[in-house]
């Protein structure tokens, strides 16, 4: 079975990479921000940092399960 929740260095990672603000609406990240999955892991989407985003609560729970479809790194 996989892994479904990002590790303690991945959850830094996605921090840094998000220059710590929101991905989606660009808002400071509190040190609770959700690391989310950009194809869900529902969705059969990996626990990795490339599938991974920093995400504030209000915009992690808005965007549910779904995918982005405009995202190029995941079309299918």
């Amino acid at each position: 079975m996989t892994r479904r929740r990002f590790n303690k260095s991945e959850h830094v990672a996605l921090f840094i990479a998000a220059d710590g603000n929101c991905t989606v609406c660009g808002v400071p990240l509190p040190d609770s921000f959700h690391a989310d999955h950009i194809v869900p892991y529902s969705r059969d989407g990996e626990t990795d940092v490339v599938n991974g985003q920093a995400l504030c609560a209000a915009c992690n729970l808005k965007k549910g399960d779904r995918c982005d479809e405009n995202d190029v790194r995941f079309s299918r």
